[in-house]
């Protein structure tokens, strides 16, 4: 009987040790093969790089841009080409709809008396017999027929220009000594800009103001929902987007614009990075999109951008930080324009004490928290005594 009780207390025994020496195998692979795992290697401090190639000597890239160097540089070109530009107003073209007034098409208007017409020519019973307000549509060909005096070209034209030339025409037809014209845009349908994605009203806008901004025609549109993030695609319309050449490319790549810049403007539109808008320019406001986070935090993963989403508040998004992770060495790796993306280093303890400031996040941007190795040899160690303590199992280890 003694000897069955001593083998019944051996097997117990027997049958734990198996599972502890499993766990203690397991907590030791990890502490070992830990610092050589892809997110776990705190690794010497990496530094902001460009993975492909980018112009030598171009100016770096700060953490909170979303624009490259390359995209700045010819935002600035464009815009100083465009403010050589003479803009004088909004210049009629086809389609447009024109109401076209001339009030004082009476007989004996002006200084002296209208001179008998000769036969086969227009006289004043003709013209007081005209309608003095037209609505008319500006054909394809540029040109608008007005009574008694034909043909008129009117694209390229402004307003005035318009009325000065209808003005000549009937004074060289011999209709009217000093007529009055007026002539106003009903509807605009050439010069237009197109505002898409991610805005209140998407849709044409004319450029009826002289000297428009890109900021001016996203306001116009009523600017930025809910939805939109921090990047605008601005593709400029042919032929006025000086660009360097592009090896196999049949037009050039949209530039990419920061919006947060775009919308807190001065007076000196931007520093050169809020360009005059031409007809035929196309501004794109992307969806906000998604922020890939992973290391040692709570729930690595894809989560959604908001406006202003910054570096840390992603990683609260996450769940937080695990106690082995590396605070002062995350990183965050954008891609900037196709072709070329940075990483760029990040002290998240200095940004909790204020010491620097946190970073937007933008779409499809990855954040990596790697571990500290000093830390790692704690966290085993507490991870191997949770490991043991079983919850209501049948071997308690203390």
């Amino acid at each position: 009987m003694l000897s069955v009780e001593r083998k019944g207390k051996r097997r117990p025994r027997e049958r734990a040790s198996r599972p502890m020496r499993g766990l203690a195998t397991t907590v030791a692979t990890v502490l070992l093969l830990g610092p050589l795992g892809g997110g776990c290697a705190p690794g010497p401090k990496p530094r902001a790089k460009t993975a492909a190639a980018g112009a030598p000597g171009s100016p770096a890239v700060a953490p909170g841009d979303v624009m490259s160097s390359r995209d700045r540089a010819r935002l600035e070109a464009l815009a100083a080409e465009r403010t050589k530009e003479r803009d004088d107003g909004y210049r009629i073209g086809p389609d447009d709809l024109l109401d076209i007034r001339i009030p004082d098409l009476l007989e004996g208007q002006g200084s002296g008396a209208v001179p008998r017409p000769t036969p086969g020519t227009l006289g004043p019973s003709a013209v007081a017999g005209a309608p003095t307000s037209l609505g008319l549509r500006v054909s394809a060909s540029g040109d608008v027929s007005l009574p008694l005096i034909g043909p008129v070209h009117a694209e390229g034209l402004t307003p005035t220009e318009l009325e000065a030339e209808i003005a000549r025409r009937l004074v060289k037809g011999g209709i009217l000594r000093a007529p009055q014209v007026n002539v106003q845009i009903a509807e605009y349908r050439s010069r237009v800009v197109a505002v898409v994605g991610s805005v209140e009203r998407p849709g044409p806008y004319p450029l009826t103001r002289p000297r428009a901004t890109l900021a001016d025609v996203i306001w116009a549109a009523g600017g930025p929902n809910k939805e939109a993030g921090r990047v605008v695609e601005f593709v400029p319309a042919a032929g006025t987007a000086p660009s360097p050449a592009e090896d196999g490319a049949q037009a050039p790549a949209p530039i990419r614009v920061d919006l947060e810049v775009l919308l807190h403007t001065t007076a000196d539109h931007g520093g050169g990075l809020n360009p005059r808008v031409r007809p035929g320019d196309v501004i794109t406001v992307a969806p906000a999109g998604s922020v890939l986070v992973d290391g040692w935090i709570e729930k690595p993963g894809s989560y959604p951008v908001t406006r202003g989403l910054t570096l840390s508040g992603a990683i609260a998004a996450a769940g937080g930080y695990l106690f082995p992770a590396d605070r002062s060495h995350a990183t965050v790796k954008r891609v900037l324009a196709p072709g070329e993306e940075r990483s760029f280093t990040i002290d998240l303890g200095a940004v909790a004490e204020g010491r620097a400031g946190d970073v937007p996040i933008t779409d499809g941007d990855v954040v990596r928290v790697p571990a500290s190795t000093i830390r790692l040899l704690p966290w085993g160690v507490y991870s191997l005594a949770r490991g043991l303590v079983y919850v209501g199992g049948s071997v308690p280890l203390f």
